[in-house]
């Protein structure tokens, strides 16, 4: 055991000993090395301890110290003491280095936190972090955090709301994935600019959402950088424009609507400000003006514009009384030169425009072109000045006609007729002449008596119709005065000459002028004996262009003028004749009855030839103007409804218009338009329909064409009459209007002509409610004269109610019965029998034609099979019965067989 020691033999080492060395430095080296390799190991793991280098220095002098008493154990065998000292100098230096590193760090140790710091500062954190989460949760816009890839890092709640996704859907996903399709590819290239430029982020976009609608938002980042300047990643907000962009949208939509309808309306509208400059208008203006677009005519004035100087002046002269008096301007008819040169007739109205303060800035204008209706209303002046005439030429005709019934004298007809005419005509001349051909005469004073002499042809005015200033020419005058211009007369031609100093032929002329003429207007008469007439109207101081009316008139004139010589000829050698022979005294009477039976005939024949072509001549003037009033009420009934229509859609979607357009709206009354419009429309209607039918109804009674049997129903006939007489049930009783009693029975389909069965159902109604009325006006004669008797009591006349009462009912033979009762005047037996016939009437002149009624009993006698019967008694009222079967083919086919 001694040869071994290592320590010498003054010691003994004993076996315990060594082993207690032995185990102890062991275990201390153990402990030692393990101590390090900890130490290393947490450092590692955290690298954000603060001064890491100290903990590195206490395992290296640690690990030197297992390194000494692991040498102490190799040292108890073997004497290695150079090694040991060395390792030992190492230990010393390591420890004085570390030393020498810990010292001064010691102040700086001192000052790091306690346990307790350190937990009151996580606590302190931890309440911060929660307060500022909360903030984050509740914060009215989404909250969000991305990486440089766009990767989710957080959002917060309302974010996740936006869109309808679980926050654990929403993180670590792709922003992109997000995005609504439309928008991706947008948004993208937005973000990568921003992430180039490193520059903040804010654009509107769509995210995806449950409903696949998507959800309009506003994104907004700002970059977050590392201490080098990189971009690392994002943080921003998300703002929900849902509601904004909803409404934007129908915003736009609104507007282009109303754009659309400015454009689209018939109406011109356009606004100016105090200069008449204009600010705006509708494509219909801008295309009026030659422009392609409303925004072309923005700044312009209407100098600038195609429009007459004096268009232009007028215009702008009604803008400054409209700005200047603060007051509309309504239905202004004024003339516009559009851009393609053609002149037009338009309707302007123009409102002033006020600034929030009512100060007047502008004007707003509409106008509509008319010149259609400027064009129907010039035609309808024609076509009543048309009618005129035509009442004028059939008063002149009927006069004529009664004047050859009632005479056969040829002066007086002659007279009668030079007369009518020059007051018709309003010449200043007006006679007429005969030609009287060459005479073979005998005369007694010759020395020979049997041979005969010629009296030489001539021209005889033998009546005429003048002015007093001027001369008389009635006489003789021979062939020679009056010129080739007799020559036109034998051949019978019309002689028309507006004026004289015209004429190619100086014979004609000088003999025109001899006589003054300076116009002359005549026409030839050839009678069935031969003889040869002439009717001349003339003028002698200014010249008259004859039109072709004039010219038919006179020629319907001359025809009647014909028939009355023709017949006063007859007549006057039926009267030589009965002179020269009595014994056929009796046969010349029986000829002079015929005769008069065959002027009777000639007369009603020419009469009513001459009514049906001034019905036609009526008929096709009204017609024309008419249809085109009645096919453009329904489409102005359409263009109305659908003005209402946007008005009310405003009013729904804008309850508190501007004050100008609140102003506008009680001044014009918008209710009242609304409810009065379409009842006007329907009274227009209704008008030029029953214009319709009363010409129908004269065509149909002048046999110009035919109407076709279909089923109807009879008590919409009734009414619609009753509705079009409602203005005249209501006046006819001045206060009291007429009270209609309607007893209408369960009528089934009735085959008829519903045109003329209407017009019967007027007819009568109309003399029902005439009838009523002078019943009515005989009461108030009454009472009035009865008020100034105190004495006398007039409550009976007061008890007496105006009553018009209609019956309809199905008789058992398949007919129906309409009758008409009223409690009006009534009529006597004799006014009765007399009351279906032509040209009856118990009516004022200018009251009636006396065809009313026979026309109802030729539609339901003649036309229908029917009957009209009346039964009246004087101030007791009238009944009139209308009986008609239920169909009609039954009786067509009797009379076709």
């Amino acid at each position: 055991m001694a040869s071994w020691m290592p320590h010498g033999s003054c010691y003994l080492w004993q076996s315990q000993l060594m082993g207690l060395h032995l185990v102890s430095d062991l275990l201390i080296a153990l402990a030692y090395f393990s101590i390090p390799i900890s130490l290393i190991y947490f450092v590692r793991q955290r690298q954000d301890l603060p001064y890491p280098q100290v903990f590195i220095l206490f395992s290296a002098f640690i690990f030197a110290c297992g390194l000494n008493h692991l040498m102490a154990i190799f040292t108890l065998w073997y004497p290695l003491y150079w090694l040991s000292g060395g390792l030992k100098a190492i230990t010393a230096l390591i420890s004085i280095f570390t030393s020498c590193t810990i010292i001064p760090l010691v102040p700086k140790l001192l000052q790091l936190r306690t346990p307790k710091e350190l937990e009151a500062i996580n606590q302190a954190l931890t309440t911060t972090q929660q307060r500022y989460q909360s903030l984050m949760q509740a914060c009215p816009v989404g909250l969000f955090e991305t990486d440089v890839t766009g990767h989710c890092l957080y959002v917060n709640e309302y974010g996740c709301r936006i869109t309808g996704q679980q926050p654990s859907d929403a993180l670590n996903r792709g922003w992109v994935d997000s995005i609504y399709v439309d928008d991706r590819e947008r948004l993208i290239q937005e973000w990568s600019n921003a992430i180039q430029n490193q520059r903040p982020f804010s654009s509107e976009y769509r995210l995806n959402s449950l409903d696949q609608s998507g959800v309009w938002v506003l994104g907004q980042a700002v970059p977050i950088k590392d201490p080098s300047g990189k971009v690392t990643g994002y943080i921003g907000t998300l703002t929900d424009i849902n509601d904004r962009k909803k409404v934007e949208e129908a915003l736009e939509q609104s507007q282009q609507m109303l754009k659309l309808i400015m454009n689209t309306i018939p109406q011109r509208i356009f606004w100016k400000d105090r200069n008449s400059v204009y600010q705006g208008c509708n494509l219909q203006v801008a295309l009026d003006a030659g422009f392609n677009s409303p925004q072309d005519l923005i700044g312009k004035t209407d100098y600038d514009l195609p429009w007459t100087l004096a268009e232009v002046e007028y215009y702008r002269k009604i803008d400054q009384e409209v700005m200047a008096a603060n007051a509309p301007r309504y239905r202004i008819i004024e003339t516009l030169l559009n851009a393609n040169g053609e002149q037009c007739w338009i309707e302007t109205n123009k409102i002033p425009l006020h600034d929030p303060e009512g100060n007047v800035v502008g004007i707003l204008g509409t106008y509509e072109d008319i010149t259609e209706r400027k064009v129907a209303e010039e035609l309808l002046a024609q076509s009543e000045v048309r009618f005129r005439q035509l009442a004028q030429q059939e008063k002149l005709i009927n006069h004529l006609a009664n004047q050859i019934r009632n005479s056969l004298d040829l002066k007086t007809i002659l007279e009668t007729t030079v007369l009518q005419v020059w007051e018709l005509m309003k010449v200043e001349h007006c006679y007429f002449c005969w030609y009287r051909r060459e005479e073979m005469n005998f005369n007694s004073v010759y020395s020979n008596p049997s041979k005969p002499y010629f009296t030489p042809a001539y021209w005889e005015i033998v009546t005429e119709a003048k002015d007093p200033a001027f001369a008389h020419i009635v006489g003789r005058y021979s062939l020679e005065e009056v010129g080739a211009w007799s020559q036109q007369y034998l051949d019978l031609n019309i002689g028309r000459i507006n004026h004289v100093v015209n004429l190619p032929d100086s014979q004609e002329k000088s003999c025109l002028l001899q006589f003054g003429f300076v116009s002359v207007l005549s026409l030839p008469i050839q009678t069935q004996m031969g003889e040869i007439g002439v009717l001349v109207c003339a003028n002698h101081q200014e010249p008259r262009c004859w039109t072709d009316s004039e010219v038919e008139l006179l020629q319907a004139v001359t025809a009647q003028v014909a028939i009355a010589i023709n017949q006063a000829q007859l007549y006057s050698q039926t009267r030589e004749a009965a002179a020269l022979a009595k014994a056929q005294t009796l046969e010349l009477e029986t000829t002079l009855k015929k005769l008069q039976q065959t002027q009777a005939h000639l007369i009603q024949t020419e009469k009513m030839s001459s009514l049906g072509q001034l019905v036609a001549g009526v008929a096709h003037e009204i017609n024309n103007p008419i249809n085109f009033i009645y096919g453009n009420v329904d489409y102005a009934t359409q263009y109305m409804e659908d003005l209402l229509s946007l008005i009310e859609l405003y009013q729904q979607h804008h309850s508190e218009p501007v004050p100008a357009i609140q102003e506008v709206t009680e001044t014009v009354d918008l209710d009242f338009l609304k409810r009065d419009l379409p009842k006007l429309l329907s009274s227009m209607k209704a008008g030029a329909s029953r214009i319709q039918q009363i010409v129908l109804s004269l065509r149909n009674f002048s046999r110009l064409d035919e109407s076709s049997v279909k089923k109807v129903n009879l008590h919409e006939g009734l009414e619609n009459t009753l509705l079009i007489l409602q203005n005249r049930l209501s006046e006819a009783g001045g206060k009291e209007m007429i009270q209609v009693i309607k007893n209408y029975g369960d009528l089934p389909l009735v085959e008829c002509y519903a045109g003329q069965i209407n017009q019967v159902f007027m007819n009568l109604l109309t003399n029902a409610i005439d009838a009523v009325h002078e019943r009515r006006l005989e009461r108030d004669e009454a009472l009035f004269s009865q008020s100034s008797q105190e004495e006398i009591p007039c409550n009976s006349l007061n008890s007496w109610q105006p009553r018009i009462t209609i019956t309809t009912e199905i008789l058992q033979n398949e007919q129906v019965i309409i009758r008409i009762i009223d409690n009006g005047m009534g009529m006597t037996e004799a006014v009765q029998n007399k009351l279906f016939d032509p040209f009856f009437t118990t009516k004022p002149v200018g009251k009636g034609t006396g065809l009313g009624l026979a026309i109802s009993y030729q539609i339901v006698v003649e036309r229908h099979h029917g009957q009209l019967k009346c039964s009246s008694q004087v101030r007791e009222g009238s009944e009139f019965m209308i009986e008609i079967p239920i169909q009609q083919y039954k009786n067509f086919t009797l009379d076709q067989n």
